[in-house]
């Protein structure tokens, strides 16, 4: 607690810090796990002291997250092993001075060893190639039930919603970022030279310096604008979408101002829509708020955050509405409410997943 209270007075993650990159390795451990307004304006004006400053976080937060990511792996168990060793045996003073320094330390040093562990893995190629886009700074995802902010180099942030992954290809003239699964929202810093370009969906959605939230499911790709202008533009092939004339000389399907949402659902039309921005991102508190919509299209919703399902035994139960907020992997409470309100009841099946039915004419109402 010490070390965070000083990095808020001062600025630097820790008093006396050697390096940026050490620093940058703290604010990652340091954001992780206390991620308020407070130590989020903190490391803002650390980040604002100079360029060096976000690119180092860049690297050390990609960094941790493949240590996270490759914890499993006997090189990575071996070497985190040898390295928490060797800094225990360096800097047991220290350590008697910081209580709990040693632990960020350590991380420093295991980030400077992953290019080893990435590059001769013998597990899967999809290990290897994560492990190779994730220490170039590359790919930022997210878990089931997880949400995670990413600070970009150019200053740019990207919010991660449950079960999301997106890749970042930056380059002279063009900021290229892809939405692989799942939803995110970007907070675009401002570069009249180089458009921040958001592939998603074989679409793409184009601004200079904005807020826009995307969701790209098996059901539509919804683009919702909370503050600037975006344009939403056919995603361009592979060899022109490398310049950022021809991402921004597509033909424009959509241009949005705030409060509007693109949508383009299977077997429909596109069309533009006025949104409630509010409830578009509420998951960014750890909400999820419904408003008179179709129950299949709820548990589609509350399973996208919890390794606990529900299935809906009966398809009649599909068209029921339902309108209410409920708490992001709070699947517990959500069915809880179902079976209040409606003649529905549950059974669990052996893996903790939940199955929905319609209530026997016989069964006592509950409450």
């Amino acid at each position: 607690m010490k070390c965070k209270i000083a990095l808020v007075r001062d600025g630097s993650a820790e008093p006396g810090s050697r390096s940026i990159d050490e620093d940058a390795a703290r604010w990652s451990e340091i954001l992780r796990d206390r991620d308020d307004a407070t130590m989020r304006e903190a490391f803002h004006a650390w980040q604002a002291q100079s360029p060096q400053h976000a690119q180092a976080y860049a690297r050390a937060d990609a960094a941790r997250r493949l240590a996270e990511m490759l914890a499993d792996e006997p090189q990575m168990q071996a070497l985190r092993r040898d390295t928490l060793g060797r800094v225990a045996r360096e800097g047991a003073q220290r350590r008697r001075r910081q209580r709990g320094g040693w632990a960020i330390a350590a991380s420093v040093a295991v980030f400077g060893l992953l290019g080893a562990i990435g590059l001769n893995l013998g597990g899967s190629w999809k290990v290897v190639d994560d492990a190779r886009d994730a220490l170039a700074g590359n790919v930022y995802q997210t878990g089931v039930g997880q949400r995670e902010s990413f600070v970009l180099a150019d200053g740019s942030t990207i919010t991660l919603n449950t079960d999301s992954r997106v890749s970042t290809h930056y380059r002279d003239g063009l900021r290229a970022v892809t939405l692989e699964r799942g939803q995110a929202l970007f907070k675009v810093a401002k570069d009249r030279t180089r458009p921040f370009v958001v592939s998603a969906g074989g679409r793409q959605v184009t601004a200079l310096g904005t807020e826009f939230d995307v969701y790209l499911s098996s059901r539509a790709f919804e683009v919702t604008l909370l503050e600037g202008r975006v344009t939403v533009t056919r995603a361009a092939k592979a060899a022109a979408a490398a310049s950022a004339k021809a991402a921004a000389g597509a033909a424009a399907l959509a241009e949005l101002r705030p409060g509007e949402q693109f949508v383009a659902a299977a077997k429909a039309a596109p069309q533009v829509r006025a949104a409630d921005v509010r409830r578009v991102v509420s998951w960014r508190n750890g909400q999820i708020v419904f408003e008179n919509e179709r129950l299949s299209d709820a548990v589609a919703e509350i399973n996208r955050y919890s390794q606990r399902k529900i299935v809906l035994a009966d398809a009649h139960l599909a068209s029921l509405k339902i309108s209410g907020a409920f708490n992001t992997g709070d699947t517990g409470t959500f069915v809880e409410a179902l079976t209040d309100y409606f003649p529905i009841e549950r059974d669990t099946l052996a893996n903790d997943d939940i199955v929905l039915k319609p209530r026997a004419p016989d069964a006592p109402l509950r409450g």
